[in-house]
């Protein structure tokens, strides 16, 4: 389970760099959480989260949820199939850039 984890990690990374590059992953020590900063994007905490839930239909926490510092970040699950990790990913891309 823990290498299929690392690969979902890798997984976003990669997506994110090829797609969307003004989104980077903070790869977690030992977890299946990754804090995705989305502050390139330009957006208020409350635009941001409005793309994930209203555009990209995604329930990711919001990242002010831990504290003034995760203005801008959103926390995404990848311990699921990497089939379900696609499907989001794509659902944000096409949120974004329409």
């Amino acid at each position: 389970m823990l290498e299929y984890v690392q690969a979902n990690i890798d997984f976003v990374d990669d997506y994110l760099k090829a797609n969307l590059p003004e989104i980077h992953c903070t790869r977690p020590q030992a977890s299946f959480l990754i804090w995705l900063d989305c502050r390139g994007l330009g957006l208020s905490q409350k635009e941001l989260v409005s793309v994930f839930e209203d555009k990209a239909h995604l329930e990711l926490n919001d990242g002010t949820m831990f504290g003034s510092q995760g203005e801008g970040y959103m926390r995404l699950n990848v311990g699921c199939p990497r089939s379900v990790l696609a499907r989001a990913l794509d659902n944000l891309r096409a949120a974004l850039k329409p």
